[in-house]
């Protein structure tokens, strides 16, 4: 939903209203730390 350009209040409002914008804001960083794992982990 980020990837494709809806902004926060859409996400929350449309689909998520339990949401917080804080958390939508954290996602970004949660995927980049799994992917990163991952990696790590495929690369071992």
């Amino acid at each position: 939903m980020l990837a494709e350009g809806m902004a926060q209040a859409e996400i929350i409002d449309d689909y998520f209203p339990e949401l917080r914008a804080e958390d939508i804001a954290a996602c970004p960083s949660f995927a980049a730390s799994r992917e990163h794992n991952l990696y790590t982990l495929n690369a071992a």
